[in-house]
């Protein structure tokens, strides 16, 4: 029994079949997103295989050969029948859908790159997030899911923390002298500028620093971290923040640290939080492993 011949290359018949009808190979090309070039090697390498030239080639155009004839109408037929039956069984793939609120703040800054790289790892978990400074109620089923600052205790939820939250004062560059240790003096000369939903937050910091006690002169509060911070970028003051929340403007140089002292820890941080019958729902599985892997190579970062 004579033994079985390769069958030529899929892609190579493809390309063939799109320049046989076209008879350009340029427009072949734009069509499978080749360079001409390309094309001209894939069909080349496909007449090699075949044994028999399927294109006769001109300055500006092509004709088919006889060969060349006979196999657009062979294999022309098969390639549409493929095509038609993949794309149906795409279309067909269930998706999985995941409702997510979050905080603004968090979400422009450090979540949406990575629901960004877990969309393209997973094209099939559409996430559909809200953003809000409220808590959102998850005994309801309008969210599988939240992101939530706090200390990690909420009555009858799950709280995994993303990361360790440590604090930090930036300014615009030409506000305060840099380089220096923070001091009551210092930030007497200032304005401190706060959150209003958590007004804890510079006690911890000044404690943090050996100035625990320490009242501000001159405060402005808040109720938007974002808007904080521009009003820090804009030279209005001094706000308390964490690293995921401003990496991009202290790289562009808006916001810079202006003191040397390290930054400290806060009992709050970052956490997921869901009910416990939601922790099998294949989104939030998903979404738990990629944020959790992240903020794990963030610490050995």
């Amino acid at each position: 029994m004579p033994a079985k011949l390769r069958l030529p290359s899929l892609r190579a018949v493809e390309i063939f079949v799109v320049a046989g009808r076209t008879l350009s190979f340029a427009a072949a090309a734009r069509a499978v997103h080749l360079s001409p070039s390309a094309v001209s090697r894939r069909v080349r390498g496909l007449e090699c295989e075949l044994g028999t030239p399927l294109f006769r080639r001109f300055n500006r155009r092509l004709e088919l050969t006889d060969a060349g004839t006979r196999y657009l109408a062979a294999v022309a037929g098969a390639i549409d029948l493929i095509e038609h039956e993949s794309n149906a069984i795409r279309s067909r793939r269930k998706h999985t859908a995941l409702r997510l609120s979050a905080l603004q703040s968090l979400t422009s800054t450090w979540l949406l790159p990575r629901l960004a790289a877990l969309k393209a790892a997973r094209p099939d978990l559409d996430i559909h997030i809200e953003t809000s400074a409220e808590l959102v109620d998850l005994t309801d089923d309008r969210f599988d899911a939240a992101i939530r600052f706090g200390h990690g205790r909420w009555s009858g939820l799950v709280a995994e923390r993303l990361f360790r939250t440590c604090s930090f004062p930036v300014a615009a560059p030409d506000l305060l002298p840099r380089g220096g240790l923070v001091s009551a003096d210092v930030l007497d000369r200032t304005v401190v500028l706060d959150i209003v939903h958590t007004p804890d937050l510079w006690a911890q910091y000044f404690t943090g620093v050996g100035l625990g006690g320490y009242r501000p002169r001159r405060t402005q509060t808040f109720d938007n971290v974002l808007v904080m911070h521009e009003a820090a970028a804009n030279g209005l003051g001094l706000a308390l923040t964490a690293r995921q929340l401003v990496d991009v403007q202290l790289a562009s140089g808006r916001l810079v640290q202006p003191f040397s002292n390290a930054p400290v820890p806060l009992r709050q941080s970052y956490y997921l939080v869901y009910r416990k019958d939601r922790q099998d729902h294949a989104g939030l599985r998903a979404l738990r492993g990629a944020l959790l892997a992240d903020a794990a190579c963030d610490r050995l970062r």
